[in-house]
This record gives C-alpha cells, sequence and structure tokens, in this order.
C-alpha cells in the first residue's frame, strides 16, 4: 500500500514544475514559430524590455530590439527557419533556464541561407501569464561538432 501512496505524491510534486516547464517549451516554439512565420512583432513579445544577449550574426552584445529595423531587414529578405530540438528546461521560480539546438537556416539580405545547428540559451521570467525571456544566447555550431539527430 505504501508504493502506490509514493507514487502519488511523487506525481502530484512534481505537477507544477513539469507543467511550469511545459508552458516555457511552448513560449519558445510559439516564439520561434513567429519568427519564421516572419512575425517581427509576434517574436518580439516574448522579450523583456532590454532584453540582451548574443545574436546569430556573431556580434557584439545586443540590447533592447528594434522592431522597426528587424521588420526592415525581413522585408528586405532575412528569414530564420528554426526546429528546436533537445529542449532543457529548468525553472526556479518565477525564472526559467532554457538550453538547447535549433536547427534550420537563415538567410541574410542578398546572400546565400546558411543551414546548420545553434546552440541556443535562455533566461525567462514569468511576466503575468508569459515567460519573456531577458537574456540569450545564439552560436552556430560546426558541423564536425554538431550532435547526431
Amino acid at each position: 500500500m505504501r508504493i502506490p501512496a509514493l507514487v502519488l505524491a511523487a506525481t502530484v510534486l512534481a505537477s507544477p514544475a513539469q507543467s511550469q516547464e511545459a508552458e516555457v517549451l511552448a513560449a519558445i516554439e510559439d516564439q520561434l514559430g513567429a519568427w519564421s512565420a516572419g512575425d517581427v512583432r509576434g517574436f518580439a513579445a516574448f522579450y523583456t524590455d532590454g532584453v540582451r544577449g548574443f545574436n546569430i550574426d556573431g556580434g557584439p552584445l545586443a540590447i533592447g530590439f528594434n522592431i522597426e529595423m528587424v521588420e526592415m531587414a525581413v522585408q528586405a529578405g532575412f528569414t530564420v527557419k528554426f526546429t528546436p530540438r533537445d529542449i532543457d528546461v529548468k525553472v526556479i521560480g518565477s525564472t526559467a533556464v532554457a538550453v538547447g539546438y535549433l536547427d534550420g537556416e537563415i538567410t541574410i539580405p542578398g546572400g546565400e541561407p546558411q543551414s546548420g545547428t545553434w546552440r541556443y540559451s535562455e533566461t525567462r521570467v514569468k511576466e503575468g501569464d508569459v515567460w519573456k525571456v531577458v537574456q540569450y544566447h545564439f552560436s552556430k555550431m560546426s558541423a564536425a561538432m554538431a550532435p547526431r539527430r
């Protein structure tokens, strides 16, 4: 009789964290879906004011998100098509940290598409009902180092 009670207790205790992790995973998928669809405002809705991070281009630390500039880049042909893979989320209170891989393709206006795997990490905080990004990091993996699918 003790084993079923322990299983039930473990399930009840694990559910809130698992539920929050599922919410964060859904937010990541929704944000990347907006990006892949060219919905810059939908993508930006998942960022906090003053979000900061290292972008896909390998440049210096970016602070904030300039919607108008990104919309102009999208109109000029900038596209990002990513599929998240092996995303691992840890939730601590109202903060979540996620790491994983993004497989896909980026096209810079006037350039050739770049395919590959990018490493991705982010920190999110819960604002109301939305898990928003406060910090992120993208970096492309060399083909030789990319994990097997």
